[in-house]
């Protein structure tokens, strides 16, 4: 059975501890409660590694203590602050697992996802980051819609699943400079698929027309150029698709009559 003070929110924990004095003088013989409050100190302070040392006690000497789910969640965080996000995202996951009280599991989860959001590399690198981080924020989102951070979530998802579609059109316009349309035509066709509600969609749209016409399929530009003006009716490359599209059906007609 969990006892009371492990299900106690944890910033009622933290607070009070601290309130019991500010000195992270210890005895010998501290007990669990005393190293916590110690590695609080040291955490507020900014000490992070020391704050680790204080939590690290507890966990290998005290880890049936009620204070044991609380030290293990802030020598994750410190970690975290120390940038160690592998290392804090297996320490958020032990307590996801670990059957702490819910409250504690919910901030958890969101800092574990943090963790992936903080390891999402720049555009041009791999992303394999990235979709754990997306992963990590939507189950997040999905088992705690009402957590205080869940708006930001969805905003850091968002964020996220942009710079999937800006990597797959950067990869698509590279094809295109390299007058290598069938390759092109498969990054903008993923961008245009699986990241339509990014700022990427139209440009990836009109992309695949300009491939499409490249590869000499002009019944399918002049339909990919018929849905792009339907879905995208204030584009800024609206005036490139109608000529394309223009393009795309003479060519069709010259096709057709010979």
């Amino acid at each position: 059975m969990i006892s009371f003070l492990r299900i106690v929110p944890l910033f009622c924990i933290a607070a009070a501890l601290l309130a019991c004095s500010s000195s992270i003088d210890l005895p010998e013989d501290a007990t669990a409660e005393q190293q916590f409050r110690a590695g609080l100190e040291r955490y507020r302070n900014g000490s992070y590694q020391e704050a680790l040392s204080h939590f690290e006690i507890i966990r290998l000497q005290f880890p049936g203590s009620a204070v044991a789910d609380s030290a293990r969640y802030f020598s994750a965080l410190s970690r975290f602050e120390r940038g160690e996000y592998l290392l804090a995202s297996y320490e958020f996951n032990q307590i996801i697992q670990g059957g702490a009280a819910r409250e504690l599991v919910a901030d958890a989860y969101y800092q574990f996802a943090q963790c992936y959001y903080e390891l999402s590399p720049k555009v041009q690198l791999d992303q394999t980051y990235t979709r754990r981080a997306i992963d990590a924020l939507q189950n997040f989102v999905e088992g705690y819609p009402s957590h205080p951070k869940a708006q930001e979530v969805e905003r850091q998802v968002l964020e996220l699943v942009s710079r999937l579609a800006e990597k797959e059109y950067k990869t698509a316009i590279l094809y295109e400079k390299m007058e290598v349309p069938i390759s092109a035509l498969i990054y903008y066709n993923t961008v245009v698929d699986r990241y339509y509600n990014t700022e990427y969609a139209d440009e990836a749209m009109a992309g695949k027309i300009r491939s499409l016409l490249a590869l000499r399929r002009y019944s399918e530009a002049a339909s990919a150029a018929k849905e792009f003006l339907e879905r995208y009716p204030d584009s800024p490359y609206r005036s490139d698709v109608e000529t394309n599209a223009a393009e795309a059906s003479n060519l069709l007609q010259q096709a057709e009559s010979r």
